[in-house]
């Protein structure tokens, strides 16, 4: 178990992501009561992201997931998942620097570790006023858009936990009134310090990402691989080059292929095709 030193990188374990506490950093940290529970690192200084993204760097892939605030889409935290089940908030509300000079942008546009997101457009949003631009990442709602596609629907897009339901991915259940205060107040993810409930949400939104990577890599077939990276890229810069994606799009769509793909019939469709679209929607709709 690696001890950190700095006073500025806090650990708290999360319990049935239920509840945490709050461990010493400059001992060991405590064990935990349940086993094979996340535990939650927040890292808000400059030194401690340091030491964290030299130990992220050697991970083979991570689940990525960005927060920040509605109406001016200013980052506020980025939190990382690894496959030990480990959850990492670098708070960048509180210590903005963690992404340059702690090297946060190094992980993110590193070429060897693997980034999962989903919908990576949010986050390349929130990240490009620090000219970050995301390299060797997996976006696991365009993974399933691609494999529709590979199975001959048009592009659909489904949120993160109907997705983990298709794949039988459990996540903890959420705490209904925190999601409403979330989704009524622009200025969530800028409150500080950051609260249980927060952290909880964080986690739950890369808990389940690197095993929808391989669920999703796994189906794709070789052949659908050079049309999922236009896909994804295209996807990261909907958000930031609007008008020029959406160009693309409309003229993608004006071609007979894809004209014909929309106007496949849902009544043709097999039981197993119903399933497969079910609780997910159009592209052109708005999750």
């Amino acid at each position: 178990m690696i001890i950190y030193q700095t006073l500025e990188l806090q650990f708290y374990e999360l319990h049935g992501m239920l509840s945490f506490k709050c461990c010493n950093v400059d001992r060991h940290t405590s064990e935990r009561d349940l086993p094979n529970m996340p535990r939650i690192n927040v890292v808000s200084s400059v030194p401690g992201a340091e030491s964290v993204v030299r130990q992220l760097l050697c991970e083979p892939v991570v689940g990525v997931s960005c927060q920040g605030t509605k109406h001016t889409n200013v980052l506020t935290s980025v939190t990382i998942g690894v496959p030990s089940g480990d959850i990492y908030v670098f708070d960048v509300k509180s210590c903005s620097a963690i992404v340059l000079d702690g090297g946060l942008i190094r992980l993110l546009q590193s070429v060897e570790l693997v980034k999962v997101f989903h919908d990576v457009s949010i986050d390349s949003r929130v990240l490009q006023p620090y000219g970050v631009k995301v390299r060797h990442y997996f976006d696991t709602q365009v993974g399933y858009s691609v494999l529709l596609e590979q199975k001959g629907f048009p592009p659909r897009k489904i949120n993160l936990p109907q997705l983990c339901k298709k794949y039988q991915i459990g996540l903890p259940s959420p705490d209904q009134q925190e999601q409403k205060r979330m989704g009524e107040d622009v200025n969530y993810w800028a409150k500080r310090p950051l609260s249980k409930s927060m952290l909880n949400l964080c986690a739950a939104s890369v808990m389940a990402l690197g095993t929808l990577y391989t669920c999703l890599a796994s189906q794709l077939d070789p052949d659908m691989w050079a049309w999922f990276d236009c896909m994804s890229e295209e996807n990261r810069l909907s958000r930031i080059q609007q008008r020029r994606i959406q160009s693309v799009k409309t003229a993608r769509k004006n071609q007979q292929f894809m004209e014909h793909l929309y106007e496949y019939p849902v009544s043709r469709l097999t039981e197993a095709e119903r399933q497969l679209i079910a609780e997910s929607m159009p592209e052109t709709r708005p999750i």
